[in-house]
């Protein structure tokens, strides 16, 4: 199956959501993380769908698109909405990963370690 067909637009998951009980998750997903990826395994339920809406922090690492891909790739998701702006509803948690992330990738890189 093509991944990329579970990105849809913020209308047909709203339409989708009138039909069947769904789960929303958002956050960056920038990138995406071993971490991110267990809380979204975490918020899969039977019965419910699972929608992760993916947003743009201020300096983004990935392109929007490429991280809606890769969100839409994790088992457990069915759909994935790409939402410019930031969104009020959106975990700090992920912010701060993100930030822990690219602190460690300058760490390193300042210390002359190339892995």
């Amino acid at each position: 199956m093509d991944t990329r067909k579970k990105i849809v637009g913020f209308e047909e998951a709203l339409a989708i959501a009138q039909e069947r009980p769904v789960r929303w998750v958002t956050g960056y997903f920038d990138p995406l993380l071993v971490d991110h990826a267990r809380r979204v395994r975490e918020f899969i339920d039977d019965g419910r769908l699972l929608i992760a809406v993916v947003t743009n922090p201020e300096n983004p690492l990935l392109p929007q698109r490429a991280r809606a891909e890769l969100v839409a790739a994790l088992t457990g998701v069915d759909y994935v909405v790409m939402k410019d702006g930031n969104s009020p509803s959106e975990e700090p948690e992920d912010a701060q990963i993100t930030r822990d992330f690219i602190h460690y990738v300058l760490e390193r890189q300042a210390a002359g370690d190339p892995a």
